[in-house]
């Protein structure tokens, strides 16, 4: 939900907007949003009198201070889960050696799945359920370079989650790298 910030008639150095998600507040130079919405009214509220309103939506927030909604996806939300619950998502290599390991040092995971690349190139991906589990494997590696974590905007962290995803994409390229307009 949004609202104009009163504040800024007063100071033109105050953000002109005020997002409210999840109990955080925002104030933001500019809104954008391509998306169904609401108004709601609160005529007895001494802050605001209305606001504009949307259902799962997602938010962010750029440098410039620009607010821009969006709906969220299914692949949103899982990726924002994973964040609340601490879940790490790691590439793995040495794939042979991982299960004992994770074992050994009891690390709670999600199943080690592989991906298939381009030339024959193969990549297995897991996810390390607690912090703590990330923690202790930081420490106690058997090798340097063992794993690499994976960016929620990698297609590798994708094709984990969406089977859809995986068989229709090559984890050797990333989405940029087709952009027409280079």
């Amino acid at each position: 939900m949004f609202h104009f910030n009163k504040h800024h008639l007063t100071d033109p150095t105050v953000p002109m907007w005020i997002v409210m998600a999840k109990g955080q507040t925002y104030y933001v130079e500019h809104v954008e949003a391509n998306i169904a919405w609401s108004t709601k009214e609160t005529p007895d509220n001494v802050r605001t009198k209305g606001a504009i309103k949307f259902r799962e939506c997602l938010i962010n927030i750029s440098e410039d201070n620009v607010a821009t909604i969006t709906h969220l996806t299914r692949a949103d939300e899982i990726r924002l889960r994973n964040q609340e619950r601490g879940i790490t998502r790691l590439q793995l290599y040495y794939p042979t050696q991982w299960p004992e390991m994770l074992d050994r040092l009891g690390i709670k995971h999600g199943p080690i799945k592989r991906f298939s690349g381009s030339c024959g190139s193969a990549y297995w991906v897991v996810d390390i359920l607690r912090e703590t589990d990330m923690t202790m494997l930081k420490l106690s590696v058997d090798k340097p370079n063992m794993y690499r974590i994976i960016s929620p905007n990698e297609s590798l962290y994708k094709m984990y989650d969406d089977p859809h995803y995986a068989a229709t994409h090559d984890p050797d390229v990333d989405d940029e790298d087709l952009d027409e307009d280079d």
